[in-house]
Parts: structure tokens; sequence; C-alpha cells
């Protein structure tokens, strides 16, 4: 079943999904909506400066849409790593875990040492989720990052202006379906110019 809903010279950030954007709080369905049924409360998500759009309807199948929205949960959760230097928030645990928790903490690091943050929107769009099995599922989902401009994370000054010509990251991935029913990113990866994109 299927739901279709920056470089390595930017110190890193090109490869985390929330870096590089302004943050709209997705709009996703109530907690009584198609998806919302049982749901336990996930953790509160806070973009500061950045808003993130996602473009891709819900589905109206309560599986494919709480994947959905727990892949944009995993967005969220380091867009929020990222604006707010904490690596430690809710969040980040929460929708993330094993490889891809792992490589995200290391990204992080880097963001952190750079000082560097991000403010603006992003957008997301051609969000695609397919169930691959009991608990696991594959995603890809393109990131518009070009309405991102780099800031000074503690000064607040301006380090590069947003690049409308910034070509949108393809990120591809796996989620497994954790004891308290969230759906976990565990792998993902980055492709630049992908098709899925243009």
């Amino acid at each position: 079943m299927t739901a279709c809903g920056g470089s390595d010279d930017d110190g890193g950030r090109g490869d985390l999904p929330g870096v590089g954007k302004a943050t709209e709080e997705p709009a996703e369905p109530s907690e009584d909506g198609p998806a919302g049924g049982g749901r336990v409360q996930r953790p509160e998500v806070d973009l500061g400066a950045l808003q993130h759009i996602y473009e891709d309807d819900f589905t109206g199948d309560a599986e494919l849409d709480a994947i959905l929205r727990d892949s944009q949960g995993f967005q969220d959760a380091v867009a929020e790593a990222v604006v707010s230097f904490e690596s430690d928030r809710p969040a980040l645990r929460y929708y993330i875990a094993g490889d891809a928790l792992s490589r995200t903490l290391t990204i992080l690091d880097g963001v952190y040492e750079n000082g560097s943050t991000s403010q603006g929107v992003v957008r997301h769009f051609n969000h695609t989720i397919t169930l691959t099995g009991v608990g696991t599922a594959t995603f890809s989902i393109c990131r518009d990052f070009s309405e991102v401009r780099t800031t000074n994370w503690e000064s607040g000054e301006l380090v590069e202006e947003a690049d409308p010509d910034a070509v949108p990251t393809l990120y591809v991935g796996r989620l497994e379906r954790a004891d308290d029913e969230v759906w976990q990113t565990v792998e993902y990866e980055t492709v630049q110019e992908a098709h899925e994109c243009r």
C-alpha cells in the first residue's frame, strides 16, 4: 500500500531534514480526525523562526496517515534540534531511532560547532509512504529550502541569504512502528537533484 501525499560544504546542514527552513507547524488532522483515533499524544515541537509547510494531503487511511504524520515528525524534530541548539529535545528520540538517530546526532554536533541556524520557510512535497511489512514502511519526501536563510545562533546576525535557485533535496528512508505505536525513522539518506523533486 502506498500513499503519496544541501550539499556537504554547508557544515553538514544539507543532510538534516530540519535545517534551512522556516516552520509553520504542519497542518495535521485533529486527534479525532481520520488518523487521530487512539493515537498517543506526541511531543510538542517549537520551530521558532522556521516554518515547515507540508503540501501533500492526508489520504483518509488511518494507518497511512499515522505514518505520514510521524514521518513529518521526523522532519520537525530535527529542525527543532537545529533551531534550539539542543539535541536532547523530547521529539528527537521520540521520532528517530537506530542508525538514523546516530547519524542525526553526529550531524547536529557539526551544526552546533559551526554556530549557525536556520530561519525562513521549508516546503515539503511529494511525500510518499509504502508499507513493506507488519510494522515497517519506507518513505520519500522532497524538501525545498530555497526560502531559508542562515543566521548565527547566538547573535541572530545574517550569515547567508536564502538561495532562490537552491535545488530541493530528496529524503528516503525506513520507518518502524514502536511499542507505543509511534512510527520512528530508523534509516534515511539524501539524494541531491533527484528527478522526483523537480
